[in-house]
């Protein structure tokens, strides 16, 4: 006998979705036994057979259409993977995989350019825990007494033939595996007397042949649990604030913090976060197409397939303050002065107005009173800025920034020049010309008012028979020049 060693590894695949065919033990268009055959599972054909079996399951005339489609589609998943070439025609008890003992095949997927047989008598030994696959370009020809057994893990639902060829089962052999029809019209899958199939032999629009064999559908095989992660992140980052969540990942996280649930079965899953006050909720991302992150309700739903993790990252942004204060000159002042936009609202001398708000740019402007001048705009920020000539302030705030404008505004002034008389009551006229002008006589006044704080001057033209002998002032930073 030659052995043949094959140093090339297995390739990993992955299991097709089988459908409605996932039930039947067979699928045909035509079903043939001759004598005593036992299914575990449900099976359908239109033509019937001569010898009714023993059917566990249910029995279907005609197979439903979808049988076809999904087994078609089935057989098309496994056609695509990508194989490990054994060789032309073989016999599977004579090949070595990777070194290891011949006839042993770990997960993986296998492939001939020719027929694929198993010699009589002997065993193939799948083992291992995941999905094989044997494609032979022809045949498929386990001979009799030969046995396929399933080792070390191996689930038999993961198990595929998908021979181009037809399949012959030999007599009294033990063979596992789905088993699909060859690719060309006509090909048929035939069980050798009592030969036993833990598997099915899906043939739609084609025969299964059998007689005195015992068919079981395998059971489904248990799914990888999952994982689901929720991970904090928080600009700026560092932040100590501890973040609530609800749900299948529940607990409590601060930044770079992870709520890791692991051993799930596959399925949906949701976590949703309790936002803080000061904080708001700016970004949801998951590693995986499938799952999503809902912004309004706070809520990552996780879509977790069988061996998957999947990460989502809740990231939240510590929202900012703006301020408006205003003073005035002089201090104490009890005018209101009116402020809009994203500060609003009425102050007086000494008060402020705070608004929390999200990382942007923000502005308030001022209403100016009549008598009364901006005279400044301060912001304790570098990056924002006030134009008193709009009366504007524009507000840049960072995350977890509070950025305060200081709006001081100056009350105009009056000035007044009176006439007094030696002796009292003078009808003579006083002319007096500069910021205060005009003629005035005994007890009378030339008032100004409106004046931006600022020098002033007014100056009296001294009539005959007249002296200047006088003048004071009612504060102490202005002065008169006799």
């Amino acid at each position: 006998m030659v052995l043949l060693l094959m140093v090339i590894p297995a390739l990993s695949q992955t299991a097709p979705d089988l459908g409605s065919t996932s039930p039947f033990g067979i699928v045909s268009e035509t079903f043939t036994n001759t004598a005593g055959t036992t299914v575990d599972g449900d099976v359908c054909y239109t033509t019937p057979p001569a010898v009714n079996p023993t059917v566990t399951g249910t029995i279907f005339v005609p197979c439903p259409p979808e049988t076809g489609t999904d087994q078609n589609a089935a057989r098309a998943y496994l056609d695509v993977q990508a194989c490990t070439d054994i060789g032309a025609a073989v016999a599977l008890d004579q090949i070595s995989i990777g070194g290891g003992p011949a006839g042993e095949f770990p997960p993986g997927c296998y492939s001939s350019s020719g027929a694929m047989t198993i010699t009589a008598d002997t065993t193939v030994t799948l083992s291992g825990d995941g999905v094989f696959i044997f494609r032979p370009a022809g045949a498929l020809s386990p001979a009799a007494g030969s046995s396929v057994i399933a080792a070390d893990g191996v689930c038999t639902d993961n198990v595929f033939w998908t021979p181009g060829g037809g399949t012959t089962i030999g007599a009294n052999a033990a063979f596992v595996g789905t088993v699909f029809r060859g690719t060309a019209a006509g090909l048929s899958i035939t069980l050798g007397d009592s030969a036993t199939l833990e598997g099915r032999a899906l043939a739609f629009g084609s025969t299964v042949t059998t007689a005195n064999n015992t068919i079981t559908v395998p059971d489904a095989c248990a799914e990888e649990p999952g994982t689901i992660i929720v991970e904090k992140k928080t600009n700026p980052p560092g932040s100590l604030q501890s973040f609530a969540f609800t749900g299948d990942a529940a607990g409590n996280l601060i930044d770079d913090g992870q709520i890791i649930v692991d051993n799930l079965a596959p399925g949906n899953y949701s976590s949703t976060e309790t936002v803080p006050e000061g904080w708001k909720l700016t970004d949801i991302v998951c590693n995986d197409a499938d799952s999503t992150g809902d912004l309004t309700t706070a809520t990552a739903n996780f879509v977790l397939d069988a061996g998957e993790t999947v990460t989502c990252v809740f990231t939240n942004t510590q929202r900012g303050s703006i301020t408006v204060e205003k003073q005035t000159l002089p201090e104490g002042s009890l005018q209101a002065f009116d402020f809009t936009g994203d500060v609003a609202g009425s102050l007086t001398d000494g008060n402020s107005i705070t608004v929390l708000v999200d990382p942007g740019t923000y502005t308030s402007t001022e209403t100016l009173p009549a008598g009364w001048d901006l005279t400044s705009i301060v912001c304790d920020d570098s990056d924002s800025t006030g134009n008193t000539g709009t009366a504007t302030a524009t507000f840049n705030v960072a995350a977890d920034e509070a950025v305060r404008c200081v709006f001081t505004n100056t009350q105009r002034g009056t000035i007044v020049v009176e006439k007094q008389t030696l002796p009292d009551g003078s009808p003579d006229a006083f002319t007096f010309t500069g910021n205060a002008a005009g003629e005035i006589s005994d007890g009378q006044q030339i008032t100004v008012g409106n004046l931006v704080p600022g020098n002033y001057s007014s100056t009296e033209t001294v009539p005959a028979n007249w002296k200047l002998t006088g003048i004071s002032c009612n504060d102490g930073n202005s002065s008169g020049d006799v």
